[in-house]
């Protein structure tokens, strides 16, 4: 394991400082919203809110926007006041076992082989974090959540381009593009109701 680069970052500890619930968006996927809807008997517009490729630095996953209304969107764990609205007064994450795969995973970025041996480890650099370097990452859970990571994406954005096959027919036939509470209907999130 010596030879992997950033292997140092398996002795990676977090120390609950918050600031990645407070800095970076976290998109989210249709089984994310359920997972939390499950947890907090929120509805998915008070989970997840839309936002433009601005507000989100996603330019290499062009298949992670939705074509609405309003233009394409991401959705993403919804801030309030500057952070995660499930982040509670002292830093700790009030929906822990329901949080995000990404939230689990992050700021971790490993990279694996097909023989499921870790090839490289980073440190996503999207917000100040003062980890400590005396923990132990387990490599055989990490290839599992990220496993699971990449299936929930995977199968969300299957969903996406699904949707946004059907948004771009409505535009041929000079129908605007549907709302995201539509959206939230169409992934199975809401009854459709108005």
């Amino acid at each position: 394991m010596k030879n992997v680069p950033g292997a140092r970052y398996l002795n990676f500890r977090c120390t609950g400082c918050g600031n990645c619930c407070k800095d970076p968006l976290l998109p989210l996927t249709d089984d994310d919203i359920r997972r939390i809807a499950k947890r907090t008997g929120d509805t998915p517009d008070v989970i997840a809110q839309v936002v433009d490729r601005h507000a989100i630095h996603m330019d290499d996953e062009p298949e992670a926007f939705a074509m609405l209304r309003q233009g394409k969107r991401v959705l993403v764990l919804r801030h309030e006041h500057g952070r995660c609205r499930y982040l509670g007064d002292d830093n700790r994450c009030t929906i822990y076992t329901s949080r995000p795969l990404g939230c689990r995973i992050y700021p971790l970025d490993p990279e694996f082989n097909s023989k499921k041996k870790l090839r490289r480890l980073t440190i996503v650099q999207a917000t100040e974090c003062p980890y400590e370097m005396d923990g132990a990452v387990d490599v055989d859970s990490l290839h599992e959540l990220q496993q699971r990571y990449w299936a929930a994406h995977e199968a969300y954005n299957t969903k996406i381009a699904e949707w946004n096959q059907v948004q771009r027919r409505r535009k041929r036939a000079g129908r605007a593009a549907q709302t995201a509470r539509e959206f939230f209907s169409f992934l199975g999130l809401t009854d459709g109701a108005k």
